[in-house]
């Protein structure tokens, strides 16, 4: 597959894994803030964005059986992240990477942070207040084309582009220019960030190597296996990777990297300022750019029968696997739904399909169908002990319930 068509890996076009996230961002968001934990709402809100995010995730769990080596591999010293220091005068300027097929929301939600940046004693007027110079820089000045039909006409070529502080690096398609343009600034700029698949630009420009690094979930197989030299995290709103490069992970994770360059600027409550005037209700800016909040599940209400929340783990060929295993009724309960995590893969929400339940004896797959367990409730309803087959092999798995 040409690098130049990126942004349609692993077969299936980041709109669709943009849905995908979309829909479990929406679940993530309102569960909490509505607390419609446990009502038929929640469990349609979070059986939908987990069928959702079904193929995504399948391709992930592919990865960790099929490429045991890749959870494996030693992670490189994160750098901590330093203050940033803004020039004394005039703004900092920030380039916009943009190509055929960018991704819109890569390049707008960033943008939007920087823009909402304003500092009144610079002067009356708003552009005299924005702290940021934005601007766009492609292959030539021709009109481009994001996703959605919007039409750029990119300001600069890389070869007359103002230089940059911070350059933002979306989901788009590669030329030798703009990999050639990305090692340069590596080593001119103050940050140079991607968003989402964006990540492939860097680790194509081989400014990644050695490094740690993030991406979107959907891909992480792909660009692993691809740049194996790169140890890349999954489940991270960013990752810092050294002095100058950051990587986000998809969608709204983009906008949190770039709040979190504005308070590595300025400060917490200047970038506070910026996240209220967007009405940007996110915090995960604030953090060390893992998820902050745990969203609710609809299996943490019960803890009868085999319903509820599971841990157990099983020794396999590639090593410990830490199973955590969450089941449900929906829409009755004659039907039984629910998602297992990958405790010490950092893998999450994978989708079970089928939950089979006969009188005491549980039998379940994880939907890319390398991983199924039989298992039997014990008396006191504490325990489930069967056995885990995977890739034709079969040890004992011991699940337990989980204490709330």
């Amino acid at each position: 597959m040409e690098d130049t068509d990126r942004c349609s890996v692993i077969g299936v076009t980041r709109r669709r894994f943009m849905r995908a996230e979309a829909g479990a961002a929406v679940a993530s968001s309102f569960l909490p803030t509505l607390n419609l934990r446990g009502t038929g709402f929640a469990a349609l809100m979070y059986a939908t964005s987990m069928y959702n995010k079904l193929k995504r995730l399948s391709i992930v769990f592919i990865a960790f059986i099929s490429f045991p080596g890749l959870a494996y591999n030693q992670q490189p010293p994160i750098p901590p992240s330093t203050k940033l220091v803004p020039p004394a005068h005039g703004k900092i300027p920030v380039a916009f990477i943009i190509g055929r097929g960018a991704e819109t929301i890569d390049v707008v939600g960033p943008w939007t942070v920087f823009q909402a940046v304003l500092d009144q004693s610079r002067g009356a007027s708003m552009d005299d207040m924005q702290v940021f110079q934005l601007y766009t820089v492609s292959d030539s000045t021709k009109p481009v084309r994001l996703t959605g039909g919007m039409q750029v006409i990119p300001d600069y070529t890389y070869a007359d582009a103002p230089e940059p502080k911070v350059v933002v690096v979306p989901a788009t398609t590669t030329s030798p220019e703009m990999l050639d343009w990305i090692r340069k600034m590596t080593k001119r700029s103050d940050v140079v960030m991607s968003v989402c698949i964006g990540a492939y630009q860097l680790a194509a420009a081989g400014v990644l190597s050695g490094k740690t690094a993030t991406t979107m979930n959907g891909a992480y197989a792909d660009i692993q296996k691809k740049y194996a030299d790169v140890h890349f995290l999954l489940n991270r709103r960013w990752v810092q990777s050294d002095p100058v490069i950051f990587t986000s992970g998809t969608t709204g994770a983009g906008i949190d990297l770039a709040l979190h360059i504005v308070d590595l600027y300025f400060g917490r409550e200047v970038a506070e300022r910026a996240a209220l005037t967007m009405n940007y209700p996110g915090q995960d800016w604030k953090g060390d750019g893992t998820d902050s909040l745990k969203r609710p599940l609809p299996s943490d209400q019960f803890s009868t029968g085999v319903l509820g929340n599971w841990q157990g783990e099983v020794i396999t060929k590639e090593g410990p696997l830490q199973l955590a295993i969450h089941i449900w009724p929906y829409p009755n309960d004659k039907h039984l739904v629910g998602t297992a995590d990958l405790l010490n893969r950092d893998v999450r929400d994978l989708f079970i399909d089928p939950i089979a339940l006969n009188g005491l004896d549980l039998h379940f797959e994880i939907h890319s169908g390398t991983g199924t367990f039989d298992g039997k409730l014990n008396a006191q309803g504490t325990a489930i002990e069967g056995t885990w087959k995977q890739s034709g092999a079969s040890a004992p798995l011991v699940l337990k319930r989980a204490k709330k």
